[in-house]
């Protein structure tokens, strides 16, 4: 005989109590369940596909391996570029980490007349940015995949972005005292080294929500701070870490925009 109580609908208060809520947090626990989760994802999500790939190979350069960007997120940064560039017909632009090209087309908006260039080192964000450039030509904007800049020439940008990429989002989510088991002071100061060789005299160098100080760095000595935040609080989303990649607890930087100096371009060019 068929047993239509096995037939209804499972009881909801029965589903709430806490031993079927622990129930479900133990089984939440299980490797097997974390597995096949990471299966399921990684099969239907290519922005998650993306992500796993990368911070399983591990290319050099890599830093935040998240794909983290909105239509022009940082207005303030952007209109402080406008004030400085905006007129100069010949402004270049690199968007250092340009993700899906949200920055490079939200920057377009604001310096019409600039030559833009976006490098990301995730091979499919970069197809994104070409799928849109495809669907609205713009000669004076060009996508590149790289984790570093050392192919670009001395001096050949009048403004540098950097904006949430030198960080990894799981110091934030995970804590700890330490960062040089996910990312390395040593290797923060090599990409920005190599910035400030490609920044012309007068450049600007913007660099936001880094879990390191750019002040921290030897190329800061070349350069002097032209935008600062006034009295910036600690963000939990962002520790900083200093020169020996230990937490600085209750650390706030408000420094974001650094325009090089001349006599350092000159240094620079005598050492070399």
């Amino acid at each position: 005989m068929l047993n239509i109580g096995a037939c209804k609908r499972p009881d909801r208060r029965a589903m709430d109590r806490p031993e079927a809520n622990n129930g479900i947090s133990r089984l939440k626990r299980w490797p097997i369940y974390r597995m096949a989760r990471f299966l399921y994802r990684f099969s239907t999500d290519a922005e998650y596909r993306s992500v796993a790939l990368i911070r399983f190979e591990k290319p050099p350069g890599l830093f935040q391996p998240f794909i983290d960007t909105l239509p022009d997120r940082y207005p303030f940064l952007f209109a402080f570029a406008r004030e400085k560039l905006g007129a100069d017909p010949e402004a270049r632009v690199l968007s250092f980490g340009c993700s899906t090209g949200e920055e490079v087309f939200a920057l377009r908006r604001y310096l019409p007349m600039a030559t833009i260039k976006g490098i990301d080192i995730n091979r499919r964000n970069i197809a994104i940015c070409n799928a849109r450039c495809r669907s609205s030509p713009d000669p004076a904007i060009v996508f590149e995949v790289g984790g570093s800049t050392r192919t670009e020439e001395i001096g050949s940008y009048d403004a540098i972005f950097c904006l949430a990429v030198l960080r990894h989002g799981d110091l934030s989510a995970f804590g700890g005292d330490r960062c040089d088991h996910i990312i390395r002071f040593a290797d923060f100061e090599r990409v920005v080294g190599d910035f400030s060789r490609c920044l012309r005299p007068g450049g600007l160098l913007f660099i936001a929500h880094s879990n390191f100080r750019f002040s921290d760095t030897a190329a800061a000595s070349g350069f002097e701070v032209a935008l600062r935040v006034p009295a910036p609080e600690p963000d939990p989303r962002t520790p900083i870490f200093d020169r020996n990649n230990r937490l600085m607890h209750g650390a706030a930087y408000g420094e974001m925009v650094f325009r090089k100096l001349p006599h350092y371009a000159q240094q620079a060019a005598h050492d070399a």
